[in-house]
């Protein structure tokens, strides 16, 4: 396991065992998984306000200590020319949604692959893979992000701008 994934407490999902409170449960986590697919769909179709919405008003986007972005401001320019705008096409999958709520609060762990075309040649690009880790409040529109924290664990093609070398950790 990387140093980043014992940073963050593991996510145990517990259902209510109120038949009531197991709908709101399920619907809560429904929303969730939704926010978490708008997410993807909302960068890759650079639809940069749309994304900065998903977020509280003070919501932070961040990718351990390489970037921060925070407050909906800063988080809708993710599209700049020294962020996600200066490649061709982008493509995030996130999956194996764990998803914790706790009241008007909840966490989240999702698988992460990234493809970031560079140029028009798709055979050239700069990829990422990892977790997202999430902080969710519900808020009046729905839940929203309260935090987004980009644990990077592999690259591949050529090399993502902010990313740093990651070490390689071999067990014995």
């Amino acid at each position: 396991m990387s140093p980043a994934a014992e940073s963050v407490p593991a996510i145990h999902p517990v259902a209510p065992s109120d038949p009531a409170a197991q709908l709101q449960w399920l619907v809560d986590r429904a929303q969730i998984s939704d926010l978490l697919v708008e997410f993807a769909r909302a960068l890759d179709e650079r639809d940069w306000d749309e994304y900065a919405a998903l977020y509280v008003p003070d919501g932070v986007l961040s990718a351990d200590d390489k970037f921060r972005l925070e407050g909906r401001d800063q988080l809708a320019t993710a599209g700049s020319d020294r962020q996600l705008g200066q490649y061709n096409g982008t493509w995030h999958l996130s999956s194996n949604h764990a998803i914790e709520i706790d009241g008007d609060q909840a966490r989240t762990r999702s698988y992460l692959l990234a493809a970031h075309m560079l140029g028009n040649d798709s055979f050239r690009h700069a990829d990422g893979a990892g977790w997202y880790d999430c902080t969710l409040r519900r808020t009046p529109e729905g839940w929203r992000f309260a935090s987004v924290n980009i644990h990077e664990i592999w690259h591949a093609g050529e090399p993502l701008p902010h990313a740093r070398p990651i070490p390689v950790h071999h067990q014995v």
